[in-house]
Order: structure tokens, then C-alpha cells, then sequence
């Protein structure tokens, strides 16, 4: 479009001057970066001189200065933002007016944050031989975030025992079989160009307990000492439970001493002298942990009775 503009010159003499509105040949893209980096915005105008150009954000009017730099090299427009932020994120828009027209162009700002950990892995977790193990967090972000899982400093990769995923901003590492040299300080860092978040859990795998010595029939007779004795193997601490004819035996009643030296879980019987019949039965050592639990029984038979 062009406007004529009558000049009058002389008495006799005149002359017309074109002017053109504002137009914009090209125009800023959308863009998605990430805090601490820096966006550019860039249109070229042609039209008329003089012409006026205000940058706005979310339709308020952008003074230069802070983060904000702008300029000009004769068509080309600039709005230059320096480390962004959160709230940098918006509609950007460039007016271009002058004394015949105005015109206008936008273009989205997204800034993307480093991701954080809005459901972090468990603090332990423990889990027998064989099983299978997983571990899993969420985070609030994923565009352009990458996960790594360290194992005791070490980086831990994709295999057919030690599966990893991240799909819809969830973590998972799934151990299959766990083993007992699985057992350790796990570490999964998200991160993007922003930056990365870091969260901690310490597996433990346990063997569940079972017997290397079970309990063997034992004869005394009245007067005699008596031991029970088992011997465990698998994963300590082991918590020892004794139980007589089915029921607890109470670790304060004087008549019993209960030992349980690492592997060795036993039942010392104190004193005879005020043995009844009742005192003799079967006796069971039940040995658990977290990883299961494992009992042996023998019978004690007191003669004399």
C-alpha cells in the first residue's frame, strides 16, 4: 500500500512523497531453551522511516536493561534476553508503527527448567536372592532430559539383568534375579542442559536364612546341663525366636540363656533342680530376617522324671 503525500513547493510547484507502512518480512520462530541460556528474537521490517519499534511481553511494553538488550542495524530488529529464568517464559511481540500504519508479530518463549525429583526412590530397600528388584522415582521435567544410574560410583548399563526406563517423566531400574553382589549404594541423576537433580537409595540383597546345622534330640536327666544348639547360614542379623512345644519361650524366665553368636543360635538351660515334666518337649529355633525366615525342631527328653 502507498500513500501520496502532497508537498506543496513553490507557488507553481509540487511534488509527491510515497509512504509505505510497516510490513514484516520475516518474523521470530517459537523457541524452547533452557534456564541460564540465552533467546534472541529477530524480525527484519520494511516500510517508511521514521519507525518506531516497542518489544512487549505478555502485552506489557519491554524497557531495555537487566536482562534485556535491544537494537537495531538498519531493517533487522533484535530483542535479546540474557540468562533466562522461569518467568522469562511468555508472548513476545514486536510492534513496528509510523505515520502510516501499524503492524505486529509474536512468537512463544518456553523455558524449560532442570529437572527435580517430585517422587524420589525409596531411602533402602532390601530384597531377597532371586527376586526381583525395582526401583523407581518421577520427575517434574523430561524435554531434553537424560537419566544415568550409578552403582557405587560406577555407571550402570542396560542389560538383560539391569533394565532401565524413563517414559512419562518416571524412572525405573528393575534387577531381575538379584544377586547378593547387587547389594549397594545406587545413585539416579536426571539432567538437561539446565542443569540435574540427583537422588540416593542403598540396596541391600539378602540370603534368606537356612539351616547348616539343624537341632538334634537331646537326653539329659535331672541335675544335667542341657544345650540346643543350631548354626544358620545366610545374611545377618538374623532375630531368633525359640519356642517350646509351639509356644515362645520367654528370654527372662531364668531357667533358659539364650545365646546367638553369629551363625550359632542357642539354648542353654540353666538349671534342673526344679525340672518338671513339662520341661521336656519339642523345642523350635526360628532364625528371620528380612529376607525370609527358617525354623528347626528336636525334642528334649529328660530322664528321671
Amino acid at each position: 500500500m502507498c500513500i501520496h503525500i502532497l508537498l506543496l513547493f513553490s507557488i507553481f510547484n509540487y511534488f509527491f512523497i510515497e509512504m509505505y507502512p510497516p510490513i514484516f518480512s520475516t518474523k521470530p520462530d517459537p523457541m524452547t531453551l533452557y534456564v541460564g541460556k540465552q533467546a534472541t528474537f529477530q524480525c527484519v521490517v520494511t516500510g517508511s522511516s521514521p519507525m518506531t519499534i516497542v518489544w512487549h511481553k505478555d502485552n506489557i511494553a519491554i524497557s531495555p536493561g537487566g536482562s534485556y538488550q535491544i537494537s537495531s542495524d538498519k531493517t533487522k530488529y533484535s530483542l535479546q534476553i540474557q540468562n533466562l529464568q522461569l518467568n522469562d517464559h511468555g508472548t513476545y511481540l514486536c510492534k513496528a508503527s509510523n505515520s502510516v500504519g501499524t503492524a505486529t508479530c509474536s512468537s512463544e518463549l518456553r523455558v524449560i527448567n532442570k529437572p527435580s525429583f517430585i517422587k524420589t526412590l525409596e531411602a533402602s530397600v532390601s530384597s531377597a536372592v532371586g527376586n526381583t528388584l525395582r526401583l523407581e522415582g518421577q520427575v517434574d521435567e523430561d524435554t531434553g532430559v537424560s537419566i544415568t544410574w550409578m552403582k557405587d560410583g560406577k555407571k550402570l548399563h542396560q542389560t538383560m539383568d539391569c533394565k532401565q526406563s524413563f517414559e512419562d517423566k518416571v524412572v525405573v531400574l528393575e534387577i531381575t534375579k538379584a544377586k547378593l553382589k547387587d547389594s549397594g549404594k545406587y545413585v539416579c541423576t536426571a539432567s538437561n542442559d539446565a542443569g540435574s537433580a540427583t537422588c540416593p537409595t542403598t540396596l541391600t540383597v539378602q540370603e534368606p536364612p537356612s539351616l547348616r546345622k539343624e537341632l538334634q534330640m537331646v537326653e539329659t536327666v535331672k541335675g544335667a546341663p542341657a544345650v540346643l544348639e543350631c548354626e544358620i547360614k545366610g545374611t545377618a542379623p538374623f532375630e531368633i525366636t525359640w519356642f517350646k512345644n509351639k509356644k515362645p519361650v520367654v528370654a527372662t524366665d531364668k531357667k533358659y540363656k539364650i545365646v546367638s553368636q553369629e551363625s550359632i543360635a542357642r539354648l542353654e538351660f540353666c538349671s534342673f533342680e526344679s525340672l518338671e515334666k513339662v520341661d521336656a518337649g519339642v523345642y523350635t529355633c526360628r532364625a528371620t530376617n528380612s529376607a525370609g525366615s527358617e525354623e528347626s525342631s528336636g525334642t528334649l527328653y529328660v530322664k528321671g522324671l
